[in-house]
């Protein structure tokens, strides 16, 4: 087989059927000068036996006999790869048919407009059992910070600035200098673009074609991400004060350690949170209301209003 043209990188973790379907939209791209390289995080022999049965030269399968962790495990499948470019597919998503080819034009299009190595990204649907919405609903503006475009917001509801892992497409030697964090224990990717971007040459492009080329599954499968205490997420994001703006680093503070510090039930947080935020800098009245919201709505509305901030709703599909 010839060195193909993309590097697909799909870790998993004992989801055999779900990593099936993401297999079967990678291999189904229009654009078929690729390889799909499957990293089995601890062997799991469940999920060997499934992938035993897609017939497809293309689909390559490494199976680690220890447990990595996601990202040694995105790292061994980029030790792996050949192409040169990377596309990265968690386990639990699916790509639209066309997503490769117009990421590619995309790719070409920036290269040709002087971004040697630009990280291409798209628009996404992320999806529940009961609603679809389209994210990101806002495109970075010319010469925003990363940091601010990820946890900045316009207004309370999420899916403002949004990367999602499923939807980058990555020169393959910028992963020469830029690997996952194996002691990174949470946001993961989001580490990893803050710290690419930080590279002369590279930038975060979207194709000018809106429609979404990637579904994300949106749902309470228990993730790493979700896991631990919302005092880890300061500790994180003051971690990373070279890598975000003061700006960011407030905006943060006020959505994601406090979604945690709600669901913790610590009151305390409340307040803890906001001193944190303004001491860092200033934080928007979109995540100042977020924030506040999280601790004294009742569940039921936060949800109806985080469904109706989210954007206009569509229906399910595969």
């Amino acid at each position: 087989m010839s060195t193909p043209t993309v590097s697909v990188i799909i870790p998993t973790y004992q989801r055999p059927d779900l990593v099936c379907d993401a297999i079967r939209s990678a291999l189904a791209q229009s654009f078929t000068d690729l390889e799909v390289i499957v990293v089995v995080d601890g062997g799991d022999p469940a999920t060997v036996t499934a992938l035993d049965q897609l017939k497809d030269p293309r689909l390559r399968v490494l199976t680690p006999t220890e447990q990595m962790g996601n990202a040694a495990a995105r790292n061994h499948g980029l030790d792996a790869a050949t192409g040169t470019w990377i596309a990265l597919l968690d386990d639990d998503d699916v790509w639209m048919k066309e997503k490769l080819s117009i990421q590619l034009d995309a790719a070409k299009a920036a290269q040709s407009r002087g971004i040697a190595m630009p990280i291409v990204s798209c628009r996404f649907v992320a999806r529940s059992d009961t609603a679809s919405f389209v994210w990101p609903r806002h495109l970075p503006e010319p010469s925003q910070p990363l940091s601010e475009y990820l946890f900045c917001r316009k207004r309370p509801g999420t899916g403002d600035g949004v990367v999602q892992t499923s939807t980058m497409l990555v020169p393959g030697a910028l992963f020469d200098q830029a690997r996952f964090d194996p002691d990174c224990k949470r946001f993961v990717d989001v580490d990893w673009i803050l710290r690419a971007v930080q590279i002369r040459g590279v930038e975060v492009v979207f194709p000018d074609a809106r429609q979404p080329l990637s579904l994300w599954a949106m749902d309470d499968r228990p993730r790493i991400s979700l896991e631990g205490a919302w005092r880890d997420d300061v500790d994180w994001i003051k971690a990373r004060r070279h890598l975000t703006t003061s700006r960011a680093r407030a905006a943060f503070l006020l959505t994601l350690p406090s979604i945690r510090a709600a669901r913790e039930g610590d009151i305390r947080a409340l307040w803890l949170l906001l001193q944190a935020a303004l001491s860092e800098g200033r934080p928007g009245l979109a995540e100042l209301v977020f924030h506040v919201a999280n601790f004294t709505l009742p569940h039921s509305l936060k949800h109806w209003l985080a469904r109706r901030a989210a954007g206009p709703s569509k229906t399910p599909s595969a």
